[in-house]
């Protein structure tokens, strides 16, 4: 692996900057899935697909329960006023359980990991078309892929636990700044989310984890809007984990090749798991 720059400098300026370049490459995303056609190839894991579907379908029950109740409610009440007050509960209840379950830290990441297949096709897929990179379709491939996406997720979760639970200890202790702990917790939820995807990146360069996880440091921005942009599309009931993955898989590898600028030391880079 060999850069053709320096890594950023990390401030604030930078973050906010590398946060609206990703956010702006998703349109360029959609485009170069839809013009390129990325899914071609990817039936060569049909089996996985139908765990995925699975998945997205548990994810999304809560969700579906929640507006079945509030349309029978509103054969209930006599008055709009009960619809509208029935709608509210509802909204309520749909971001209160799934904030719940996904800030709860596990549960997205375990969505990740199975949902490998469809980041290591949609980002090697990019990658053929912005670099040429070469694609690995064996078996084994994907294997020590998958390994090491379990790796990375558990390594992510970790973090996330330990820095949530000193911002906690932080607010807890500054309680007159306690309106800001939510929305820092969100962040950091958001980044570790991101990072995992960003291995992805980094993966098809040869990088081992330990070394991912350097680089990437330079590149919080990238991780945060990616994480950002998965973490809503994931609480879109049935179709928001496979399109979220697919999105941001494809966005990263976009924003990535044009502010990173890694180059393969040779045709056949290899995977690490370690």
């Amino acid at each position: 692996m060999e850069t053709n720059e320096t890594q950023p400098t990390l401030t604030y300026r930078t973050i906010i900057s590398q946060l609206f370049i990703t956010l702006g490459s998703l349109r360029a995303a959609v485009e170069l899935i839809r013009e390129r056609e990325l899914w071609q190839g990817i039936n060569r894991y049909s089996w996985v697909f139908k765990a995925l579907v699975v998945v997205a379908i548990i994810v999304g029950l809560s969700f579906l329960t929640e507006v079945g109740s509030w349309v029978g409610r509103l054969f209930v009440g006599d008055t709009d006023i009960n619809a509208f007050a029935a709608m509210g509960t509802m909204i309520s209840n749909v971001v209160t359980e799934g904030y719940e379950s996904f800030t709860s830290g596990l549960l997205k990441y375990v969505i990740l990991v199975l949902s490998e297949v469809v980041v290591f096709h949609f980002m090697q897929r990019a990658l053929e078309e912005i670099q040429g990179h070469p694609i690995r379709t064996d078996f084994q491939a994907f294997f020590t892929a998958q390994v090491r996406m379990i790796k990375v997720a558990i390594r992510a979760w970790i973090m996330e636990v330990i820095v949530s639970a000193l911002v906690s200890v932080f607010f807890g202790i500054f309680g007159f700044l306690d309106w800001l702990e939510s929305p820092i917790l969100f962040l950091i939820q958001c980044y570790f989310f991101g990072l995992v995807i960003l291995d992805n990146y980094n993966e098809q360069f040869g990088m081992t984890i330990k070394e991912s996880m350097a680089f990437s440091k330079s590149y919080m921005g990238v991780s945060l809007a990616l994480g950002f942009v998965l973490y809503l599309l994931m609480l879109i009931p049935l179709i928001g984990v496979l399109c979220g993955t697919i999105l941001v898989s494809v966005t990263g590898a976009i924003v990535m090749s044009k502010i990173a600028k890694l180059e393969i030391t040779s045709p056949t880079a290899e995977i690490s798991a370690d």
